[in-house]
């Protein structure tokens, strides 16, 4: 979603079919454009430290419930930090936990090796809100992104 809470805080969701989605950094994201990119992430906000999060077996146990506007993680530039959001409601399955040792992954690649979280969602969770989301294509003419 472009400007998700706040203006250039541009997230994207990608959905599989299987109800699965991945939340991560748009290409136009406000922290991308920092000078010197993102030099951290540090998924410890407020209370939970999500990277300490294992959940296992088939029914997911351990996986955090968070809301759309759950704080995420925290992304760092040289002088700025940004508040990553969920941007779904869901549970929390897995952190991208590559980006504590390589927070360059944001910067050179945030729509696939960078991505940050995965998310589980009921499926009448995603009909509420998939409306809310622009497609690829409609954000690029949004962001006038090639």
């Amino acid at each position: 979603p472009p400007d998700y809470l706040n203006p250039g805080h541009d997230q994207y969701v990608y959905r599989h079919p299987n109800g699965l989605c991945v939340v991560g950094l748009a290409t136009a994201h406000v922290a991308l454009k920092e000078e010197g990119g993102i030099t951290a992430i540090d998924f410890n906000v407020g209370k939970t430290d999500r990277s300490e999060i294992k959940v296992t077996g088939k029914r997911k146990r351990n996986a955090q419930h968070l809301q759309e506007n759950s704080a995420l993680c925290k992304v760092c530039t040289k002088d700025k930090t940004f508040v990553v959001r969920c941007c779904v409601k869901g549970q929390l399955l897995e952190i991208n936990d590559r980006l504590m040792k390589q927070p360059d992954l944001l910067n050179t690649s945030a729509d696939r090796e960078g991505y940050i979280a995965i998310f589980m969602q009921k499926p009448g969770d995603w009909l509420k809100v998939k409306d809310k989301f622009l497609s690829f294509e409609d954000y690029k003419n949004l962001r006038g992104i090639c």
